[in-house]
């Protein structure tokens, strides 16, 4: 009784999968040597497996590439052939000669190696340097008058409660004369005390009930 037809899907079994593998690519390799011998013909198999490793024939890479080879002229493929190391090498050159311009560039800005430097060289770092002198010196203007805007406002806050120390003192002192500037100044720095005057707490004294 002969076997039955295997109905060609895919094994999903991984264990049966990689032994049929395994059989039938050692059967493909047998049946391929047998036919490139007794028929003198030139073969050439490339196999990747489920987990990408590669099986050729013939083993030497040589004689695959040969076949390879064989296969492009006779079907008129021409392979694009690129070099880039020619290209690659002249960007390197070009980066190198930029740093090596940015480095001078930086010594000659700092003072450093302006012997060899013609006029107009100079010249024209100089025209550079101003303009950046230029652009610090309007930053610098910028933060000097934002600085003077917060020191107006401060001041501005200052007077206000000053002001307001200055209306309230009948109340706290009662009616006796006007403070020293001392006892203002200490009034003014205690204002941000918790426990400071509250005007609302005191009773104003009246003048004429002292005399009772």
């Amino acid at each position: 009784m002969g076997r039955g037809k295997i109905e060609m899907k895919r094994i999903e079994n991984r264990t049966n999968r990689q032994v049929t593998y395994s059989k039938r690519r050692q059967g493909l390799m047998k049946k391929t040597k047998e036919l490139a011998i007794l028929c003198d013909a030139q073969i050439g198999l490339i196999i990747f497996s489920g987990t990408g490793k590669l099986h050729t024939f013939p083993e030497s890479s040589n004689s695959l590439g040969q076949t390879i080879q064989r296969y492009l002229n006779v079907q008129g493929i021409q392979l694009p052939v690129h070099d880039n190391r020619e290209e690659l090498y002249s960007e390197l050159q070009a980066l190198r000669e930029a740093i090596h311009n940015a480095e001078q560039d930086i010594r000659n800005y700092l003072g450093e190696d302006l012997g060899p430097l013609p006029l107009e060289v100079l010249q024209k770092h100089e025209q550079q340097l101003e303009s950046s002198l230029n652009i610090i010196r309007v930053r610098k203007n910028q933060l000097m008058q934002q600085q003077m805007e917060n020191l107006r406002r401060k001041e501005q806050l200052l007077q206000t409660d000053n002001g307001n120390m200055y209306r309230w003192m009948p109340f706290i002192y009662g009616g006796e004369d006007q403070p020293s500037s001392s006892t203002v100044l200490q009034l003014a720095t205690s204002s941000s005390s918790p426990h400071q005057y509250c005007p609302y707490r005191l009773q104003p004294t009246h003048p004429n009930l002292q005399d009772l």
